[in-house]
């Protein structure tokens, strides 16, 4: 049967490029199915790049709520090299006078110098052996506060270890005991972290190779300090706030008004106080809208390409992925219903966007109108964002014998929290409606593969029986043609 395909087409004239033919002219199928396929995933990108904007809408309108938003401040120093000033939500709108009569500083404490560094680098050893502890402690406030305050930290000094590694050691602990080193010209500067006058003292013992302390092993007269001396320095800094006279062990203060940080950064002459201007910065409002609005804008426009039916009466129509997808409709209509919706804020003024500059075209697009907005945000604030933003928290309804009662629960009215409301059901990692119709992508795109196989298996199964069927067609033909040669050559003998 091997050797017979080879008659193939010799008789009947059917040869393999024929079945070839036949079997492309039924293959539409999977034309079909590959077009349907390619239709599949370009409405799964589609929605996956509508998820990609409607999070970002999502995130836009979240702005619009946070305190930055409507509270932020704008400062201005008249000389940020002597006072810069850092305004939080919670400041109020004002002027302030500030005097820098001096600065905040450490306390610091330079060794004398160290004999056993004679003749050495940093890096060579000083065998020496023992235990160094530094103590530092506040000179101000009461006895419980000064008692608070002290940073006591031993080091363990061994005979390998040279100046660098016993500075190293205390360098370890800094962010403990507050205490830094440095070397410089072969002694140690030590420098307490907090500010302020305060106290650093230096005690320590110098033990022999066995361990034993040694008789008056001083190991802070070793290092180049006087032990037990109180080493006294730093000091607090002084400023006047509008006349108010300011001390902090700090230069940065941010508790003598509220909602202010001052940095201080020098001394101001005589009688020349710094300037100090804080102001509402409406600008960062104005942004905070407008970039909602123009991601409104771009969500809304790629929806509506998703769903444009083009022309239907021409030849070569062109249509949107999404043409006629009903939760997108829905989710453009509730878009568009949103950005016109009236809202109870307090004030019968500004009762939706329209009222606060934000203006919807007929056919949906938003247009801001800052100065519409900035005079709202000056005349109410809070009626502004509480058009967007505002929770009930009672309703009324009736108790189980059906008397009115009220029932106090939380709602969102705003106009803000219902469209993130809206743009959630779309988003939602575990019920949005994105996210399943994904996975209903993804099965039918795995069905078709699945239904693909089987008919392109089924196809090879017909080839081969077109193959059989013809090749036995040509064997019968053949052997047709023989039998007939066979019998015109019996009749050729008769005669």
């Amino acid at each position: 049967m091997a050797s017979s395909i080879n008659f193939l087409g010799s008789y009947s004239g059917i040869d393999s490029a024929t079945i070839d033919a036949m079997i492309e002219a039924e293959s539409g199928k999977v034309v079909q199915y590959t077009n349907k396929q390619l239709s599949i995933t370009a409405e799964k990108n589609a929605w996956k790049d509508i998820n990609t904007r409607l999070d970002s809408l999502f995130t836009k309108l979240g702005t619009l709520g946070e305190d930055k938003t409507f509270q932020s401040k704008l400062a201005t120093s008249s000389d940020a090299t002597k006072v810069a000033i850092t305004a939080g939500t919670d400041s109020v709108a004002s002027n302030y006078s500030i005097e820098v009569n001096r600065l905040a500083t450490s306390n610091q404490v330079t060794s004398g110098e160290i004999p056993l560094a004679d003749g050495k680098t940093i890096k060579d050893s000083l065998e020496l052996v023992g235990t160094f502890t530094v103590t530092s402690q506040a000179t101000s406030g009461t006895a419980e506060e000064k008692e608070a305050s002290i940073g006591k930290f031993d080091i363990s000094i061994e005979a390998k270890d040279s100046l660098k590694d016993i500075v190293g050691k205390i360098n370890e602990k800094t962010k403990e005991s507050g205490i830094q080193a440095k070397i410089v010209d072969n002694r140690i500067i030590m420098t307490d972290s907090k500010m302020g006058n305060r106290t650093m003292t230096f005690d320590g013992n110098v033990t022999s190779k066995a361990g034993t302390v040694v008789d008056n092993g001083d190991m802070a007269g070793v290092l180049g300090f006087e032990k037990d001396k109180t080493y006294e320095g730093g000091q607090s800094a002084e400023l006047i706030v509008d006349g108010i006279k300011v001390t902090r062990d700090s230069n940065t203060i941010t508790d003598a008004v509220e909602g202010l940080t001052i940095d201080l950064k020098g001394v101001t002459e005589t009688s020349k106080p710094v300037a100090i201007g804080i102001k509402e910065d409406t600008d960062t409002t104005v942004k905070a809208f407008q970039d909602f609005v123009d991601q409104y804008n771009s969500t809304l426009t790629f929806v509506s390409d998703q769903l444009d039916v083009g022309d239907p009466s021409a030849e070569k129509n062109k249509t949107g992925a999404l043409a006629g997808d009903s939760s997108l409709i829905r989710l453009q209509s509730s878009l568009r219903s949103l950005m016109t919706q009236s809202v109870s804020s307090g004030n019968p003024d500004y009762k939706n966007l329209e009222a606060i500059g934000i203006s919807v075209d007929r056919f949906g697009a938003a247009t801001l109108d800052t100065a519409k907005l900035k005079t709202a945000l000056a005349d109410d604030p809070t009626a502004v964002k509480k058009m967007l933003f505002q929770t009930t928290t009672e309703t009324p309804g009736v108790d189980e014998n059906g008397a009115p009662t009220t029932v106090k629960t939380e709602k969102e009215v705003g106009m803000a929290q219902k469209m993130r409301a809206l743009v959630d059901t779309y988003i939602s990692d575990k019920t949005g409606i994105i996210v399943t119709k994904s996975a209903t992508y993804d099965k039918l795109s795995e069905d078709i593969t699945k239904s693909i196989a089987k008919f392109n298996e089924r196809l090879v199964k017909k080839r081969e029986n077109y193959v059989a069927m013809f090749t036995r067609l040509d064997t019968a033909m053949m052997q047709a043609e023989s039998q007939m040669a066979y019998l015109q050559s019996q009749f050729s003998t008769e005669k």
